[in-house]
């Protein structure tokens, strides 16, 4: 304080470590010497606001009192009221809000008290807040709303009270644009040191389409939190079964992508739409990445186009975390055109693939350079062989899941536009369960794909992740003892160069 004495200064600060040591004897005697009851700490924290998160109400009572201001911020916006909701202590906020304190108050980036109650799911404080004016629907500086931070950390009593009083079922999160990633250009270098451009592959420079993010209402982060419960209460307050975010992603499809299973039923119950293309794939679609039978017969009962096709990739799940297309040197193909049949393969789940052909699924559809089922269960597409969490992939089950596309008439010897096979795919990964499977089932041996690599010159060295070049000498030996011709085809050495342009490389076998 200006003019204060030193010995006043003193008392005055003790006041509020007295009151953070929760001492009420010197809080009283303090407040007798008729120190500042406002004066801060270095982080401008009051002896109100410590009161406040002890929840101690003598304190409390002693301060304000004394004149102790209810709204007083420290230096990060945060009031005593503020404290007493987060704490969920009923008692504390009715004391400061007969005090004065404002219910509306904000921090710098927008959150009040009521915002921090309901994120605690203290119903009796917001029934508070609320009769003393709080604005329901105030959002912070991203758009969250009391009645978003109730639904997504699951506090249905909470929710009930927001919505009873009319808080905005379809008030939405700020959206924003997050920029595409930039593309880094491959160049495939032939021996002897030809270097070949790979047809379709994005230009240096370019970037993934940007995504948009945010735009969530409450819906969606109930949703996303997985509760029933406050779904049902969202929906009983008008909120849209088929509400989607600005990506397209409808309620059932974050469902799903999030395996909320119980969630996703309710929204089908509910009237949700089975069959949204949005997004540029479907429900079915995630159904069948995330390995949710019932969740696909359930779809498919509504009505699911069987064969739905991907229209554009995503990151969402597991069957679409590679991109569009990825190099010739670690098995090349277009993801777009996959059916929720495709998706499947990729996973190599058998009993799904299965539930999709009994309800009328072609499992004959490929891509659109002509991918089918086997080869994606035999790993096309599969970053790594030592990648095996990244998609849920096993050689078991990659065997399971050929053997169900063999037994639906799929040809093992198909290949796509870019020459790959399902003996080149199990090559890649040095699955040699899967190449005795596929070899005993008439694999051709010694195919070629568009660079002129076989099986067993692909397990002699091929590129994944763009400059890693590896070799799998298991592979290789399976092949080679099966048959293989080892003067079939070219091996192909690797280098990052200017798109098209040749380069000199040194040949990195032995």
């Amino acid at each position: 304080m200006a003019g204060a004495t030193p010995l006043a200064a003193v008392v005055d600060s003790g006041l509020a470590d007295a009151a953070e040591r929760r001492d009420v004897g010197a809080v009283q005697a303090l407040v007798a010497a008729q120190a500042d009851p406002d004066a801060p700490q270095a982080d401008g924290a009051t002896a109100l606001a410590w009161a406040a998160h002890w929840d101690h109400l003598d304190i409390a009572e002693l301060l304000l009192d004394a004149g102790a201001d209810p709204d007083a911020a420290n230096d990060l916006g945060v009031t005593p009221l503020m404290l007493a909701s987060a704490n969920g202590s009923a008692a504390m906020v009715e004391r400061l809000l007969g005090a004065g304190a404002d219910p509306d108050t904000a921090r710098p980036a927008g959150e009040t008290a009521l915002m921090m109650a309901a994120r605690a799911g203290a119903a009796a404080v917001v029934r508070l807040l609320i009769a003393a004016g709080a604005d329901v629907d105030r959002s912070t500086r991203g758009g969250h709303t009391a009645l978003m931070w109730a639904a997504g950390e699951r506090h249905p009593r909470v929710v009930t009270l927001l919505a009873e009083v009319g808080a905005d079922v379809h008030a939405r999160t700020r959206i924003r644009t997050r920029q595409g990633r930039p593309v880094v250009r491959e160049t495939i270098v032939l021996s002897p040191f030809e270097a070949v451009n790979p047809a379709g592959l994005p230009r240096d420079g370019d970037r993934d389409p940007p995504r948009p993010e945010g735009g969530f209402t409450p819906l969606l982060h109930a949703v996303l939190a997985g509760d029933p419960e406050v779904v049902g209460v969202l929906l009983a307050a008008g909120a849209d079964v088929d509400d989607a975010g600005p990506d397209g992603v409808t309620a059932l499809m974050l469902a799903l992508t999030k395996r909320r299973t119980a969630v996703a039923h309710l929204l089908l119950e509910r009237g949700a739409d089975p069959d949204p293309a949005e997004a540029g794939y479907t429900a079915l679609h995630l159904a069948a990445a995330t390995g949710q039978p019932a969740i696909a017969e359930a779809l498919l009962a509504r009505g699911a186009d069987p064969d739905a096709r991907l229209e554009r990739p995503q990151r969402l799940t597991n069957a679409f975390e590679i991109g569009v297309f990825t190099s010739p040197g670690s098995g090349r193909l277009t993801q777009i055109g996959s059916t929720p049949f495709l998706v499947a393969a990729k996973s190599a789940d058998a009993p799904m693939m299965r539930v999709l052909a009994e309800a009328g699924a072609d499992p004959h559809r490929t891509t659109d350079d002509g991918t089918t089922a086997l080869m994606l269960a035999a790993g096309l597409g599969k970053r790594a062989a030592t990648d095996i969490t990244y998609y849920d992939w096993t050689e078991e089950k990659a065997v399971d899941a050929l053997a169900a596309g063999l037994e639906l008439g799929l040809d093992v010897n198909a290949a796509n536009a870019h020459g790959e096979t399902a003996l080149h795919a199990a090559a890649y990964h040095n699955a040699n369960r899967v190449i005795r499977f596929l070899v005993d089932r008439g694999a051709d041996l010694d195919a070629q794909n568009a660079a002129r690599q076989t099986p067993l010159r692909i397990a002699e060295g091929h590129l994944i992740c763009c400059t890693t070049f590896v070799r799998h000498a298991e592979a290789g030996a399976e092949l080679r003892a099966l048959g293989a011709d080892p003067s079939a085809g070219i091996q192909l050495t690797f280098g990052l160069t200017s798109y098209g342009d040749e380069t000199e490389v040194e040949d990195p076998r032995p």
